[in-house]
């Protein structure tokens, strides 16, 4: 009780604070932050595997590689863009957010123009990495760690609706480049993507920012009558905390789950019996049980604690997975990827919020950066987990077991050291440690 208590004033102190330094309402202030990351989410689609994959084959005709070493030239992409994050979530924090999402969006632009001017692997490598590090790894963080810093009372519902973005990109962008490559040539489309973030989402974001809190004031006390805050959290005492290890056992079990599964859903689905037309519609299951999950847990995240939702949201994947093994026939591909959507949305709204409740919103770029490149070489290595745990005779059921218990098991182990020890429960500056 005194821990929960200690983290409910702090966060109340942190966002008070913060209010109080930064004139306007709420109201706007809020809608202003959602509609930024809700803005910035929506176009990192465009550095998503979801998008980028559509053109996998185009790609490697214009490269004159084949599919294989398309692939693989995207995992070490993505490997290099996720590493990067480990130093850019931290760097990100010093500098304006303005300079943040122009240079962000730089790198985005340029990611598809490499990919319009696609003629050497070298170039492709190019594209690859630009496109993941502007798009699915710049904007993402912006996008998030503003919400989380300006959400207020209200900063799980407020990372719901700006991550939004992404789900609308998710629904529409697939079905929309299927339908523009018949009346396009594929360059041209990535050129009027290009012309489209220069003159149209630019000036849109940088109009967006202003007004936004992104970095705190330096010489605020923590708590009425308190000392000044303390130095910004350091890398190398993140690492060193038991907590932030806690929360990561925890948040990254969707995103490796997901994209093991997501991979091998081929394999999957002929293990299962289940057909092609019953994946495709499975996959707008997903997505809105994904959208579902994002709402629900930003609502309940701020009305119950990011810690103790922390500790719940795998549940409905761990069902989802174990359903694998259950007599459910047909019924079964329902059930998993409704589970495994809802997780994950409700994950994509936890991964911002409990780092803020844990270690204050001046330290959740850092802890967001560090996170994010541990995301993304738990979500590169699950593939190839999944792919040699299948190949070595682990049937689809067997996966399911092993997912469905490990995601029931972990937030039992790891829940309690996400508490800060009740010795050092005492009032501290946001992003201290």
């Amino acid at each position: 009780m005194a821990c929960r208590q200690h983290q409910l004033a702090r966060r109340l102190v942190v966002d008070a604070t913060m209010h109080n330094n930064h004139p306007g309402t709420a109201a706007v202030s809020t809608l202003r932050v959602i509609a930024f990351g809700f803005v910035a989410t929506f176009i990192s689609s465009f550095g998503q595997t979801f998008f980028v994959g559509l053109f996998s084959e185009q790609f490697g005709s214009a490269a004159n590689i084949g599919g294989t070493t398309v692939s693989l030239l995207y995992g070490i992409a993505t490997l290099a863009s996720g590493s990067l994050l480990f130093w850019l979530g931290g760097a990100m924090d010093r500098i304006s957010l303005r300079l943040a999402a122009a240079a962000s969006l730089i790198l985005l632009i340029a990611g598809c123009l490499f990919a319009a001017g696609i003629e050497t692997g070298a170039m492709l490598l190019a594209a690859f990495f630009l496109l993941r590090l502007g798009g699915q790894g710049l904007l993402t963080q912006l996008a998030v760690v503003a919400a989380a810093r300006n959400g207020g009372g209200r900063r799980g519902a407020t990372i719901a609706w700006a991550t939004m973005g992404v789900i609308l990109g998710e629904a529409i962008l697939p079905a929309t480049v299927i339908a523009l490559l018949g009346l396009l040539y594929w360059r041209n489309l990535w050129l009027t993507v290009a012309a489209l973030l220069l003159a149209v989402v630019t000036p849109a974001l940088l109009i967006l920012q202003r007004g936004i809190v992104w970095r705190e004031p330096a010489n605020r006390s923590a708590v009425p009558g308190g000392s000044q805050s303390a130095a910004p959290l350091q890398r190398r005492t993140l690492l060193s905390d038991r907590r932030f290890w806690a929360g990561a056992a925890i948040m990254l079990t969707p995103p490796f789950m997901a994209t093991g599964f997501l991979f091998e859903q081929s394999t999957i689905a002929h293990a299962m019996n289940w057909n092609a037309g019953m994946i495709g519609a499975a996959f707008t299951v997903f997505a809105g049980f994904r959208a579902f999950g994002t709402w629900f847990y930003g609502r309940t995240a701020d009305r119950f604690g990011t810690i103790l939702m922390t500790r719940i949201h795998l549940s409905p994947m761990a069902l989802a997975f174990a359903s694998l093994a259950l007599p459910l026939g047909p019924a079964s591909i329902w059930v998993a990827f409704a589970g495994i959507g809802f997780t994950n949305g409700a994950n994509s709204v936890l991964s911002g919020a409990l780092w803020a409740d844990m270690f204050g919103t001046a330290a959740v770029g850092t802890v967001r950066g560090v996170f994010g490149a541990a995301m993304v070489l738990a979500s590169a290595l699950a593939p190839v987990a999944v792919a040699a745990a299948m190949s070595a005779g682990l049937s689809a059921a067997g996966l399911g077991l092993v997912f469905g218990v490990y995601a029931f098991v972990v937030p039992i182990l790891a829940g309690p050291f996400l508490y800060r020890r009740r010795s050092l429960a005492q009032p501290v500056a946001a992003g201290s440690d």
